[in-house]
């Protein structure tokens, strides 16, 4: 007995047996647990329902009354017939709005409190239902409506029968109360029926005092035993373990309460729950011995071989892969020994696949960057000296938005693959996108020039993909470990020598300090430019233009400042393309502008009448809400519109330029004067000048600082004055250093010049001082 109860299947089996009497025991308790809570909550969700399905029923037909009377109230005819006092006629009336609402009760009392109609809806000997007068017709009404109106009872009894009635003011002229009239529907064995079907619960109605008086019931009789639990209900309040009662006092008839009962029996309720939980029993009863079954079927098929899997697969587990798992002597261990193996072989193979895809690029199957970092930190360990590159693929994403990123992809594959081609190199890795790494180990610096050319040669020729011919161009960045004692820091530095490649539009870079602190200082104004803007850190300098028809200053231009707290003054070509880059573009010219029209009303009250030029940016143009901006600013800041003059460079209209020319021609239909700045350095040619819907016309400066000395400049200028003229434009000429440039520009009808000659671009004040005592008239405010 004690070598049986040792088994391993009478153990388990043992187990199993008290584990399954214990869950069924448990299960059992909850089920009938539950089925008690579900029983009340069937029992109380029943009643809650039919309650509030009456009390909306009820309310309803109330509502329903008192609004019908408030409006029949108003009826201007019956009020007249009301006030005639025709009876005949005012009964006809007063049945007419009775019918509307199939109302079973109308009555009308005057102020006097006289009943003067009353109509009930009574049966004829043919049983069909007869609007008669009312008993009370004629009599003084039971209630004073004056004095009791707001807490007057919707209870009334007549003849027997109780209605629901609800009456409303009758007004003359405003507020003066005439009389009222009421509607009333009954309360009968028509409504209890009504509201059984709605809630599918037995109704009544009953006046109860010392007895329960049940006058109206759903149904076609109730039994006695039903009688007996109602009366003792609704009399005492006395429940009754048969049935689920309710009962709601609706008011009082002749000081006895009349009130509304419901009643179902318990067993109608929990029927189908009872059903359930019986089924529910009996489950749990046959589950029992076929659990038992089935723990010491289960109890039999397992063996001590089990235990030796066990051994074998914790063996396995210990990283001893070349072990294999012995087959046992039953067709199921021995298919779990060979699932077992099979598991084995996966799992080293899944290993082996983890490893490779954490150190190589799914796309190209190069290394990554954590094989760079493992055999990049090696070699730099044994204090070998190793070289970075950092290789980028240009206009990748061109190609994507383009081609798609499928050609994309085989254009970094076919990439990749002309790297790895290369010879010398230790180590070629894709680091993202389009950016790739090689890796020299022991290089010799002085063959670096002869080893970029190489790149360049094996990497820059075409590639045809479908019959579609794509020139492939890479920019490099490059830095060895003599500059940086990490893998981290030589990385960054070949990252910051490719940045700074790419943004000077270089083929390659080699490391260097000075271009580090370029970039350091370039990051702190990026994030030091909002704050600027935001804190009046900028500045306005003026340069004078002068009217060389008239010899007379007639115009200033703008030109933007930053005046750093610790950098001192920051030049415009410095922080600019920054703010075209960040999208601060419309931020700094809005400012720019602001401040130019303060400054313009400061020379007016000064005595100067002096219109100033501002430079607009392609940011600017793509702006739709920009013109009308400039236009409320202007107007609001009392500025003439022709006192303002924007100035836009080449560069900015011909990169879009069907754009440009349709918003430019929406800036000059709306009155602002237009200059094309810089004109003759863009990508336009003269012949485009026609289209664009400006007035005047800047010639850049590289056009005009030799123009005495380069017979080119002369006939490049001569020939764009003349253009502009034929196409009615003014001209501007900037850049004129010398008397002799200014002479030459007059005898050639140029209308304005502008350079260092004249004026430095200088702050307001002293452009004040400079426009009173420069000798050159000017125009006076």
């Amino acid at each position: 007995m004690l070598q049986f109860m040792n088994r391993l299947q009478t153990r388990i089996f043992a187990f199993f047996v008290l584990l399954l009497i214990t869950v069924q025991a448990f299960s059992f308790w909850m089920a009938y647990y539950s089925y008690e809570k579900l029983e009340q909550q069937q029992l109380a969700n029943r009643m809650a329902v039919a309650e509030k399905v009456f009390r909306s029923e009820f309310e309803t037909r109330s509502y329903y009354l008192n609004v019908f009377a408030e409006t029949a109230a108003k009826d201007f005819g019956l009020k007249e017939i009301f006030i005639d006092g025709d009876t005949k006629s005012f009964l006809l009336a007063l049945n007419n709005h009775r019918k509307r609402i199939n109302a079973n009760m109308a009555i009308a009392v005057s102020k006097e409190g006289k009943v003067i109609g009353q109509l009930l809806l009574k049966e004829n000997n043919k049983g069909k239902l007869r609007p008669v007068k009312g008993p009370e017709q004629g009599q003084t009404f039971r209630y004073l409506l004056a004095d009791n109106m707001a807490n007057l009872s919707q209870l009334y009894e007549l003849d027997g029968n109780v209605y629901q009635l609800r009456f409303a003011e009758i007004t003359s002229g405003g507020s003066s109360v005439i009389g009222w009239i009421g509607f009333g529907y009954l309360i009968d064995s028509t409504l209890a029926n009504d509201l059984q079907q709605q809630t599918g619960l037995s109704t009544g109605f009953s006046i109860s005092g010392q007895q329960a008086n049940i006058f109206a019931y759903s149904g076609l009789e109730i039994k006695q035993n039903v009688k007996n639990a109602l009366s003792s209900f609704l009399t005492t309040g006395t429940e009754n373990p048969d049935y689920l009662l309710w009962r709601q006092s609706l008011g009082k008839i002749q000081r006895n309460d009349l009130y509304a009962y419901m009643y179902v029996p318990r067993a109608d309720v929990l029927q189908a729950l009872q059903k359930q939980w019986w089924r529910q029993f009996w489950l749990v009863l046959l589950m029992l011995p076929l659990s038992m079954f089935v723990a010491f079927a289960i109890s039999g098929s397992i063996t001590r071989p089990i235990m030796r899997l066990i051994e074998q697969a914790k063996f396995i587990a210990q990283g001893n892969y070349d072990f294999k798992v012995k087959s046992s002597s039953t067709l199921e261990l021995a298919q779990l020994a060979h699932e077992l193996n099979e598991m084995q072989s996966a799992i080293v193979s899944r290993e082996n696949k983890i490893v490779h895809q954490a150190f190589h690029d799914p796309l190209t199957n190069l290394s990554n960057r954590n094989e760079l970092d493992r055999k990049a930190e090696e070699w730099l360990k044994n204090n070998e000296h190793v070289v970075v590159c950092l290789i980028n693929i240009r206009r990748l994403t061109d190609v994507n938005l383009t081609l798609g990123h499928v050609v994309g992809d085989e254009v970094i594959k076919e990439v990749g693959n002309r790297l790895l081609s290369i010879e010398g190199t230790d180590l070629v890795c894709r680091l993202s996108g389009d950016e790739f790494a090689i890796v020299y180990r022991d290089f010799d610096l002085t063959q670096l020039q002869s080893e970029i050319y190489k790149l360049q040669n094996q990497v820059s020729h075409s590639y045809c993909y479908h019959d579609l011919h794509l020139d492939l161009q890479i920019t490099l960045g490059l830095s060895c470990s003599k500059n940086g004692k990490t893998l981290e820091d030589i990385i960054q530095q070949a990252n910051t020598a490719l940045q700074f490649a790419k943004s000077h539009k270089q083929d390659y870079q080699v490391y260097d300090k000075q271009i580090d602190q370029h970039s350091l200082e370039r990051f702190q104004l990026v994030n030091a430019l909002k704050s600027a803007i935001e804190n009046d850190q900028l500045v306005l300098f003026y340069q004078p233009k002068l009217c060389l028809k008239f010899n007379k200053v007639k115009q200033v231009e703008a030109l933007v400042r930053w005046q750093h707290p610790e950098k001192g003054m920051i030049p415009p070509d410095v922080f600019i393309p920054i703010a075209e880059k960040t999208g601060q573009m419309n931020s700094l010219t809005r400012w720019v502008l602001q401040e130019a029209i303060n400054q313009y009303h400061i020379w007016k009250s000064q005595g100067l009448e002096l219109s100033i030029a501002v430079n607009i940016s392609a940011a600017n143009l793509k702006d739709p809400d920009f013109c009308q901006w400039l236009l409320d600013t202007v107007e609001y800041n009392n500025m003439p519109v022709d006192a303002l003059t924007l100035e836009i460079t080449e560069d900015a209209v011909v990169e879009d330029i069907d754009s440009a020319i349709m918003q430019l021609k929406h800036w000059r239909d709306k009155g602002l004067k237009l200059s094309i700045d810089d004109f003759g350095t863009g990508y336009s040619s003269l012949g485009q000048l026609k289209e664009l819907p400006v007035h005047e016309v800047k010639i850049d400066r590289s056009f005009v600082q030799h123009l005495m000395n380069n017979k080119e400049d002369q006939i490049i200028v001569k020939s764009t004055l003349e253009l502009a003229h034929n196409l009615q434009l003014t001209v501007v000429a900037e850049g004129v250093e010398d008397k002799d440039t200014l002479i030459w520009l007059a005898d050639h009808k140029c209308e304005m010049a502008q350079g260092y000659y004249l004026s430095r671009p200088i702050p307001s004040l002293e452009l004040t001082d400079w426009v009173l005592n420069s000798g050159f008239d000017y125009v006076k405010a």
